[in-house]
Order: C-alpha cells, then sequence, then structure tokens
C-alpha cells in the first residue's frame, strides 16, 4: 500500500472535553458495561481534579450526556472553540450547545491549572502520538473510503486518547476533515491498554470504522430516499442484534461500516488480520452474514472501477437484493 494518508494530532481542545468527561458519571458507566484496565493518566487526572467534580463545566457536560446527545456530537463542539483562548466563535455555536459552556471551559481550564496536570504526562502523551504514528506509518483509507463515498473529505486526522472514553473511538467532521479520537486498545482483563503500535491492525481498523461511520451518517441523512430503502428492507443479521440496536438505520450503518472495515483491513494489513477481524465482529454481533455483505461490497467496487457507480448512494438500491442472493449461496 502507498503512504499513510492520516495525520497524528493532538488538540487540547478533545484533551479538555475528555478531562471534563472524566469528571461525570462516564467512567463508572464504562466501567459497569465493561471492566478493563485504564492508562495511568486517567487515574492522575480523576485524582488530581476529584475536588472539580461539580464545577459548572463538567456538570454542564454531564447535562448533556443525560440529554442524550452521542459523544460524536459533544466532542464536535470544539469546531467552534478557539484554542488556547477558550471562547466560541460568533454566530457559530450549534443549537444544542450551551451558549455558556465554553465561559464555563475557561474558568475550568485556569481555576484548575489543568494544563499542568497534563505537562506531567507530557512524555506519555509524547509516546502515545509516536506510537500512533508508527501504527499508522502505511496505508491509504481516503483511497477506499473515496471510491464507497465520493470524494467528501480533504483530509484524515487520528488523535491518540489517554483519557475518557477508554474504549470507545469517538468521530466527527472538521470542513473538510474527518477526526477520529481514538483510545489505546483495552488489554486483557484489568490490566493497562496496549500501546498504539502493538498490533498496528487495531488503531488502523478503529480509524477506518470511524472515518467510514461519518461519512456513511452524511450520505444516509442527506438521501431521503436512500432512508426510504433501508426502513423497507429487512437484514440478514440474528434477533440478539437486532435488540441491541433497535434503530434500522444503525442496524444497517453497523454491518457496512463492519464489512468495509474488513476490506480495509485486508488491504492493509493483510488476510489474517481480516479474518481475526471478522471473528471479533461475529462474536460481538452475531454477523452469519457478513461474508456476504463483504462479497457485495467487492462488488461494488469492481463495478465503480470500471466507471459503473461514482458512489455507493447510487448502488444502494441493488445493494439489498444482491445482499438476500449472496447470503443464500454462502448458506448452500
Amino acid at each position: 500500500m502507498g503512504k499513510a494518508t492520516i495525520t497524528i494530532r493532538i488538540d487540547d481542545r478533545v484533551r479538555m472535553l475528555s478531562t471534563l468527561l472524566a469528571l461525570t458519571t462516564w467512567p463508572e458507566q464504562e466501567q459497569a458495561l465493561h471492566p478493563h484496565g485504564t492508562h495511568a493518566h486517567v487515574h492522575r487526572v480523576r485524582e488530581a481534579l476529584a475536588h472539580a467534580e461539580e464545577h459548572a463545566a463538567a456538570v454542564t457536560m454531564q447535562e448533556m450526556l443525560e440529554s442524550g446527545l452521542s459523544l460524536d456530537v459533544v466532542f464536535s463542539y470544539v469546531n467552534v472553540l478557539s484554542w488556547p483562548g477558550i471562547r466560541a466563535r460568533a454566530g457559530e455555536l450549534p443549537s444544542w450547545a450551551p451558549e455558556h459552556w465554553s465561559t464555563q471551559m475557561r474558568d475550568f481550564m485556569h481555576a484548575n491549572r489543568v494544563s499542568d496536570i497534563w505537562a506531567r504526562d507530557k512524555v506519555a502523551w509524547s509516546e502515545a502520538e509516536q506510537q500512533a504514528i508508527r501504527a499508522l506509518a502505511k496505508g491509504d483509507p481516503l483511497d477506499l473510503l473515496t471510491r464507497v463515498f465520493g470524494l467528501q473529505a480533504d483530509s484524515l486526522i487520528f488523535q491518540p486518547n489517554l483519557s475518557y472514553p477508554t474504549e470507545q473511538t469517538i468521530g466527527f467532521r472538521a470542513d473538510k476533515t474527518l477526526i477520529a479520537v481514538v483510545p489505546p486498545p483495552v488489554a486483557w482483563g484489568t490490566n493497562p491498554p496496549w500501546p498504539y503500535d502493538d498490533n498496528p491492525a487495531d488503531p488502523y481498523r478503529e480509524a477506518f470504522s470511524t472515518y467510514a461511520r461519518i461519512l456513511l451518517g452524511e450520505m444516509i441523512a442527506a438521501s431521503p430516499e436512500s432512508q426510504e430503502l433501508i426502513h423497507k428492507n429487512r437484514l440478514p443479521v440474528p434477533n440478539t442484534f437486532l435488540a441491541r440496536h433497535p434503530d434500522v438505520i444503525d442496524q444497517f450503518s453497523t454491518l457496512l461500516v463492519s464489512g468495509l472495515t474488513a476490506i480495509a483491513l485486508e488491504e492493509v494489513h493483510g488476510e489474517v488480520e481480516a479474518k481475526s477481524y471478522l471473528v471479533m465482529t461475529h462474536k460481538a454481533h452475531g454477523f452469519q452474514a457478513l461474508p456476504a455483505v463483504i462479497d457485495v461490497l467487492r462488488h461494488y467496487l469492481g463495478e465503480q472501477a470500471a466507471g459503473k457507480f461514482t458512489s455507493f448512494a447510487e448502488y444502494l438500491p441493488s445493494f439489498f437484493n444482491s445482499l438476500r442472493i449472496a447470503d443464500r449461496l454462502k448458506k448452500m
């Protein structure tokens, strides 16, 4: 594969939001769902800022979590936030964002000397950045993403995240840039997480699937016809998955992004990593149909390369029938 197109960047605005999240109920909720070890930086931040749990900035973060906003949406707040001034740009505040949150953040940062807390772990952040650079040194995810979704992004950012959330990747758009905020890979049991470059396929998988999720969500949101097609066609997925993901769009997105990610892994890291991902995804979701999805996506990519389609949106009307046929053939 060619040179990497992912830029590694540590954005202090993202670190600030992660620090605020550390003071909410998120850490306890995350551990209750899946007990796991966390980076030493997490513990030091929580300990140093325990006295600030009731600060207005942290309370506002808690309120937004309780309102049902996703972390993808909440973290996209950095798009309107200046640094180091920590001021929201006038006239650009999203409708869901509290008007005075940036003022609260500014007070939180200065009153608690948060930058000094980060500085104590400067080496850990620097190591994480270098690990991510090594892990993502090859592969061109932008090529496959463009073939599927059209040219919807000019650049890709990977933000190492040693703080919260500790096992969930966050993704959002900033103009023509797609941003993935990625934690280090969770280790076995309660051991600290692995370095980013322990297995380079892990951060690549997280980054690619996040970029694909952003672009697919935008494609669906922009097309009422696509939404209608997805709602009309039942997917060959198990009832256990349907119970965990009652939203039809979420079902479709999870299945399609999983198929695309498997293809991306095989292209960059080889068949062994792709098969390992298939096993992991089957264990998580029970996706018997995933090999059929991959076959259909490969067919689309062949047709796209031949000039028949410019993006997957054009192919979507054919996708569901092709998937039903491919799924039946796989079961024969």
